[in-house]
């Protein structure tokens, strides 16, 4: 019986846990980041999407990205992206 209770004491002592509250904030941060990261791909995407239906429809693709907005009819925040007229490419700024 104490046979087991001393190798046990490495198991027991090795098992380093967070305080709950503090878990908890680490799972909020990792989830915040994810999420936001997932909206920015999805804002990334759309906006995408709006490049290449402007160029169906125009035969080229957007001078940039006023013209962008003007088209989808929404308002941007340039300061976010970067937008390559010459490929149509459009990518969040990191």
């Amino acid at each position: 019986m104490l046979f087991l209770a001393l190798a046990s004491l490495p198991l027991i002592f090795s098992c380093e846990s967070k305080n709950p509250v503090e878990q908890y904030g680490d799972d909020v941060t990792r989830a915040y980041k994810g999420t936001r990261q997932f909206g920015n791909q999805m804002d990334v995407k759309n906006l995408q999407d709006a490049v290449r239906s402007f160029q169906v429809m125009n035969g080229r693709y957007p001078n940039d990205l006023k013209e962008l907005e003007h088209f989808a009819g929404t308002t941007l925040d340039a300061a976010k992206y970067e937008y390559d007229p010459s490929t149509g490419i459009i990518t969040a700024k990191r």
